[in-house]
């Protein structure tokens, strides 16, 4: 789970660490195996040069220091 703040970085890329930033719930209509509707979630890293990219959840690892 991640938090606002946390540090996290994708796994394609675990040298470049990020802020999370932003947090964006998307529901969508696609049933999964279960029968119930499936959500997405997508966050925002800000990386130390200002820039900003967005990841879907599970792609993310967090970062402890």
């Amino acid at each position: 789970m991640f938090k606002i703040g946390f540090k996290a970085s994708y796994f394609g890329t675990m040298h470049k660490i990020g802020t999370v930033v932003k947090i964006d719930y998307v529901k969508n209509n696609q049933l999964t195996v279960g029968g119930t509707t499936g959500t997405k979630v997508y966050i925002t890293l800000k990386y130390s040069d200002n820039t900003e990219q967005i990841y879907v959840a599970g792609d993310l690892i967090r970062h402890f220091e």
